[in-house]
């Protein structure tokens, strides 16, 4: 297995994780769903790997929505990517040539809007009176009329389409939601259509901050969990081809990592291919010196972005307090319910700490003890790097 750090895989280089395609899979059966994980765990490697091996039988057709910021852009790329996909065009320019448009079926109004070539279908670019929207609608209706495999949109950094359109119009981005809903619910169109929604924001926090979470509510939130800890030890050799590892191995990455995300192993995985050379036997004290080779200027761009999301996700008081949340917390270790609550009214967001407390949950600098009412750093690495090069700013 190659070791591709930071960017979504594919094929050999994707690590099998059955459990998790298992559980997506099953819950398509009824649900269109949320996927919900921090960044770095894998999410958008998933959606891919569902992509290319038609799990289940199913059409899966996979966007990328991070850069749209209106509703009509968002419906017609949604179209001209479904209309392009090798499978779906196939069928539909099958269906074309075979005179299907007589049945009168609602999909053939917009066979005005794209045409038939010899390679397939693309849209044309008359865009006089266009209603993106009535047309993805429709399609999907006679989608359904017409075909036998399910489809599944898999809609990747959704949340983040939804803080551009708020950025430029919060009502039209409620209502773009709306809209949204509508076409899941359809009774139609849910029979064989499904969506999965992921993106490195958390969805909720940002629809929660619209006063708009009713339009989320008939959603599957599916957590994406991180790797077992016997997971992690086989991605870590299947990224080590040739080593072998030591059994004391395991015990030094129990107490340094506790948070099994592919993206920290293959780090470590890079760190001793750098390191240890020729030597066959990956020991403790190999591991040891390559956790330790993180924390230094050499991956500073692989933990930075941690820090600059942080910078662009929250401004003014919101950004000082959970930057002076997340210091504390490298410093001190844990911080009580009472702390967080002491250190917002410090920094004047009484009102809105729970909220970036939440954002940092879902994208995965913390992690809360409920039991105990504590919060800590959800990984061992991070808030050693966070202390080293975070603290002192």
């Amino acid at each position: 297995m190659k070791n591709l750090i930071g960017l979504p895989v594919r094929g050999n280089r994707f690590y099998q994780r059955d459990r998790e395609i298992a559980r997506i899979s099953k819950a398509l059966i009824d649900n269109n769903i949320h996927l919900m994980a921090p960044r770095r765990v894998g999410k958008t490697s998933i959606l891919w790997y569902l992509f290319d091996n038609r799990v289940a039988g199913r059409h899966y057709v996979f966007v990328d929505t991070e850069s749209i910021a209106d509703a009509s852009q968002f419906y017609k790329k949604l179209l001209e990517v479904i209309l392009n996909d090798p499978n779906i065009k196939k069928s539909l320019s099958n269906k074309l040539k075979a005179g299907v448009k007589t049945t009168g079926s609602k999909f053939f109004r917009i066979v005005k809007s794209i045409k038939i070539l010899n390679t397939g279908i693309e849209f044309n670019h008359d865009e006089s009176t266009r209603d993106y929207y009535e047309e993805f609608r429709n399609f999907l209706i006679d989608y359904c009329a017409t075909e036998d495999t399910p489809l599944v949109l898999l809609l990747d950094e959704f949340p983040q389409t939804i803080e551009n359109m708020k950025k430029k119009d919060a009502d039209a981005a409620t209502l773009f939601l709306l809209g949204k809903r509508a076409i899941r619910i359809d009774p139609v169109i849910s029979q064989k259509v499904r969506f999965i929604y992921t993106g490195s924001i958390g969805l909720n926090q940002v629809v929660y901050s619209m006063g708009a979470s009713a339009t989320i509510n008939d959603l599957n939130p599916l957590e994406l969990e991180p790797l077992t800890e016997d997971e992690a030890i086989d991605f870590l050799r299947k990224s080590l081809p040739g080593k072998v590892i030591h059994d004391s191995v395991v015990d030094i990455l129990r107490k340094s990592l506790q948070w099994y995300i592919p993206f920290h192993i293959q780090l470590i995985a890079l760190e001793i291919l750098r390191t240890c050379g020729s030597q066959p036997v990956v020991t403790e004290e190999i591991i040891e010196n390559a956790i330790e080779g993180l924390l230094s200027l050499r991956y500073k761009s692989h933990f930075e972005h941690y820090y600059v999301r942080l910078k662009a996700h929250f401004k003014g008081d919101a950004f000082r307090y959970a930057d002076l949340l997340l210091k504390q917390l490298a410093e001190k270790q844990i911080l009580t319910s009472k702390d967080t609550l002491e250190l917002a009214i410090a920094c004047q967001q009484e009102e809105d700490y729970r909220l970036i407390i939440e954002n940092l949950m879902y994208e995965g600098y913390i992690h809360c003890d409920y039991k105990q009412r504590i919060y800590f750093f959800n990984s061992p690495i991070l808030k050693r790097w966070w202390e080293r090069f975070i603290c002192k700013l």
